[in-house]
């Protein structure tokens, strides 16, 4: 809602501004402190409008053809009579052309930027952590659509993954992946299974952190060990002493029946063909493929690699995660 608000109140303000220069007298849209800001706000107030109502990627397309539309005529006037067609906010939109393509080269292409919203991966990331996804490791997608053009590379166990909650696609969820096509993942109680094979988990000790809605809330730290190929990988995991392995009633609300199967104590499951099986790191605080089934392969939007920093906490700042 507060992007609905800045977004209102910019697109207000920036008519406003405009006009208010111009009863001064000011004419020179170059060198006019108020028309030139009462254009940028005039130009940034709807994008954030868009943005709310629409998503950012589908916006910023948007905001792709537009500003091209005005380039391309200004480009076509300059070529025939030597002079710009566009003035005032037309100008303003025209000139911004350049800046968007940069923009949407790098937010489709190459990396973008995602915020933890939940607890659900802790100790690995916190709420408030700013984290820089690479978009190129697991192929060159077409924006919105996010189907892969160009294969490069695909999702391992142990990755940090960013994407489209399956449940709502607007929301973007980031876990980790511990299950690949083909693969059979069994929870007996809170033991994992990959391929049969139990997963390997030490204990760390214990930490206290803040809960998503107030109060402090203690959990046993431990090192899991994922199976893999090529490479062993590990991490911290947390579990709860007061937490079930499974909340029945949401597993029931969400699951689907394709791929798993729910048996007292044991929920077992086999991913299916380019779907990945994914868990949070804060095991008995997450909602995650075991309660609403696996991640397509078009919902992948990235993968987390670095941890900018933390908005509440500066000491978490640029992170290796793994």
């Amino acid at each position: 809602m507060s992007m609905v608000l800045v977004g209102a109140a910019m697109t207000a303000a920036g008519p406003a501004l405009v006009s208010y220069g111009r009863r001064r007298g000011e004419h020179d849209e170059e060198n006019s402190r108020y028309l030139a800001i009462g254009y940028s706000l005039a130009i940034c107030g709807p994008f954030l409008l868009l943005a709310f109502l629409l998503t950012f990627p589908a916006a910023l397309l948007v905001a792709f053809a537009v500003c091209g539309i005005f380039w391309l005529s200004d480009m076509i006037s300059l070529w025939r009579r030597n002079v710009r067609l566009t003035k005032g906010a037309a100008a303003y939109v025209s000139d911004v052309f350049a800046l968007v393509c940069c923009i949407c080269l790098v937010r489709f292409f190459v990396v973008d930027i995602f915020v933890v919203p939940s607890s659900s991966m802790r100790p690995t990331l916190s709420v408030g952590d700013v984290l820089l996804a690479d978009k190129f490791s697991y192929g060159v997608r077409l924006p919105i659509l996010n189907q892969t053009i160009l294969p490069v590379g695909s999702p391992r166990p142990g990755d940090v993954m960013v994407f489209s909650w399956p449940v709502h696609p607007r929301e973007t969820f980031v876990k980790r992946v511990i299950g690949v096509p083909g693969d059979e993942i069994t929870l007996n109680g809170k033991t994992l299974l990959i391929n049969g094979s139990p997963v390997f988990r030490k204990p760390t000790g214990s930490v206290v952190y803040k809960g998503d809605e107030g109060g402090q809330i203690s959990a046993d730290s431990f090192s899991e060990t994922l199976p893999w190929p090529f490479a062993v990988v590990s991490h911290s995991v947390l579990y709860r002493n007061d937490r079930p392995w499974l909340d029945v009633d949401s597993f029931n609300d969400f699951h689907p029946a394709k791929g798993c199967s729910l048996s007292g104590q044991s929920l077992h499951c086999v991913v299916p063909s380019d779907e990945y099986f994914v868990l949070g790191d804060n095991r008995d605080d997450s909602l995650d493929s075991r309660y609403w089934g696996f991640v397509p392969e078009s919902d992948i939007l990235g993968k987390v690699d670095v941890l900018l920093f933390n908005q509440d906490d500066w000491r978490r700042l640029f992170l290796k995660i793994k």
